[in-house]
């Protein structure tokens, strides 16, 4: 098992990564002048995917804050009816 310093390396690594990747695919890529047949391309989904992700992402993670909060507020009222 990984300890607390490797782990968190690891994760920033990760997301520094998908960072770029990101960065790159909506940033970079559009004003890139390839053509089709490059196999850049093929390492990259079609642009409109790149605000679909995120909002994906973010619409679960809301979700799981709010989830996680009316439960602990629930929790809390039925302790004290």
């Amino acid at each position: 098992m990984a300890s607390n310093a490797q782990l968190g390396k690891i994760i920033l690594i990760s997301a520094i990564a998908v960072f770029f990747y990101y960065f790159f695919w909506v940033a970079v890529l559009p004003f890139m002048l390839i053509d089709e047949g490059n196999p850049i391309r093929l390492f990259f989904p079609p642009l409109k995917y790149a605000f679909i992700v995120p909002t994906v992402f973010g619409v679960i993670f809301l979700g799981g804050i709010a989830a996680f909060s009316f439960y602990h507020i629930w929790s809390l009222r039925v302790k004290r009816d």
